[in-house]
């Protein structure tokens, strides 16, 4: 769809008076916009539909999570007769591939036409009206959610600073309204995020999560939404995708504090090594659920992960083969008791594939789908101080390798910057696998020559999705 008419079609549906209306074009369902703001409650629900949409099967539920974004990755082994084949091939022009890509483009667009539409009127609205600090949480999210989906945007479908900061950024998007919304530069783009995060920080200054009694006791409320931490923490990692590191240490480290306070009173904590021990798998966190600074809530989370994780999947399964998961967690070199590979891989028939995210019967721990996770805090950290700072920098990678059970593996004190980034990119390997495509964007933000497991030497046509092509006729968008 052509950019004016995505946010057109979202004016049509606003937010209704439940999640499922969210995306319900019928008109018996319509809701006046001044109707739907003159209450708190309609603030909440045109949020809830945000999320709701986030979580769907084109966007973080799969193409934008464990799917498209993540076979970019190469950290699966895709079989040569599925589905996801030609997005293992970075083939771009393939049909299939083609309708992912417009479909994330559209629904990323979608959810942000109606965050326009809560900014719009939360600026607005009379602060004093709202109970606790509800005000400023919303308005925070609103915000921190517009920086966060544009930012996503940009680091699939522009060019990363390190790449050509000139190039075309996907077009920002700040107003609920019919007009197509001109591009600017990378660097002016990836500004307006930074701008957004600002300004949602100031918001969530208010969050529970931060001015809590006791903020472990808020996760359950939090977590699921955009909260404080997870501003910081998209800070840091805007901020290093621009080149920043001054900046990005700055956010990256006060996670990391939020970590390091009183483990009664800390927001997050790593994982528990005793529920890692457990012989009972609804007992055991295998995504390190502690540790989550934002994750989204997934209705069908078990239909969608115990399909594309077990051998249900068939030739769409999603899984790095036993091989190359000995290769990620260099099991060779005696880490196999690494929990991301100990507890990370279950069998199920012949095969092991990765468990991580399968919904288990009687698990705690179930349909939760991580977005932000507080161990990138100390990768950002560590990669911002390798030449300034080294021994703070590895002491905070051993940080981590502690808590994944390597503690009798610790990093040498004595390792080079150049050894440090290798090590980082090792861990964005073992940390990240099935997460959002995080190690793609790795590999794209230091414009990387080569991408693991993959035989197409990357380049813009690899790195930069094409922008869908009605946008591209009809609006005009480059990129």
């Amino acid at each position: 769809m052509k950019l004016k008419y995505i946010i057109l079609s979202a004016m049509t549906v606003v937010a209704l008076s439940s999640c499922e209306d969210w995306l319900d074009v019928n008109p018996k369902s319509q809701i006046k916009e001044e109707d739907q703001f003159s209450r708190e409650g309609g603030y909440k629900d045109e949020l809830t539909g945000v999320y709701t949409a986030m979580s769907s099967k084109s966007m973080y539920g799969l193409n934008m999570g464990i799917g498209f974004t993540e076979v970019l990755s190469h950290s699966y082994d895709v079989d040569a007769n599925g589905s996801w084949r030609y997005a293992n091939d970075f083939d771009y022009t393939n049909s299939n591939v083609e309708s992912v890509i417009s479909s994330i483009w559209s629904s990323t667009y979608n959810c942000i036409a109606n965050l326009n539409l809560v900014i719009k009127n939360i600026d607005q609205a009379d602060s004093t009206k709202f109970s606790d600090n509800t005000y400023y949480t919303y308005r925070g999210e609103a915000y921190g959610l517009r920086a966060f989906l544009h930012f996503d945007l940009m680091r699939l479908f522009a060019c990363a600073p390190a790449m050509d900061k000139s190039a075309n950024g996907v077009p920002y998007v700040t107003e609920y309204s019919t007009n197509v919304v001109a591009q600017k530069p990378v660097s002016e783009t990836m500004q307006q995020i930074i701008n957004d995060l600002l300004t949602a920080r100031q918001s969530l200054s208010h969050d529970s999560l931060k001015i809590g009694y006791a903020p472990y006791t808020q996760r359950a409320m939090r977590i699921p939404y955009f909260n404080y931490y997870a501003c910081d923490l998209t800070l840091a990692r805007a901020y290093l995708w621009m080149g920043d590191t001054e900046n990005a240490l700055k956010y990256a480290n006060e996670v990391i504090a939020a970590n390091d306070s009183d483990k009664l009173s800390t927001p997050f904590r790593w994982v528990d090594h005793t529920s890692m021990e457990s012989s009972n798998m609804n007992e055991i966190d295998f995504s390190f659920s502690s540790e989550h600074v934002f994750h989204l809530t997934v209705k069908d989370w078990e239909d969608i992960g115990n399909y594309y994780f077990t051998s249900k999947g068939g030739t769409d399964v999603l899984s790095p083969s036993e091989s190359t998961a000995k290769d990620i967690y260099e099991f060779d070199k005696g880490y196999g008791n690494d929990y991301r590979y100990l507890k990370g891989y279950e069998q199920d028939g012949d095969k092991r594939y990765m468990c991580k995210f399968w919904h288990i019967e009687g698990s705690t721990f179930n349909d939760i789908y991580p977005l932000i996770r507080m161990s990138e805090a100390y990768y950002i950290a560590a990669e911002c101080m390798k030449t300034t700072n080294p021994k703070r920098a590895i002491a905070l990678l051993n940080e981590v390798r502690e808590a994944r059970n390597l503690s009798l593996f610790p990093l040498s004190n004595d390792l080079t910057a150049d050894q440090i980034q290798n090590e980082i990119y090792k861990e964005y390997r073992k940390e990240f696998t099935g997460e959002c495509g995080q190690l793609f964007f790795y590999y794209k933000r230091l414009n990387s020559s080569s991408i693991s497991g993959s035989s197409v030497r990357p380049g813009k046509s690899v790195y930069v999705l094409p922008i869908p092509t009605n946008d591209k006729d009809f609006g005009g968008y480059t990129n």
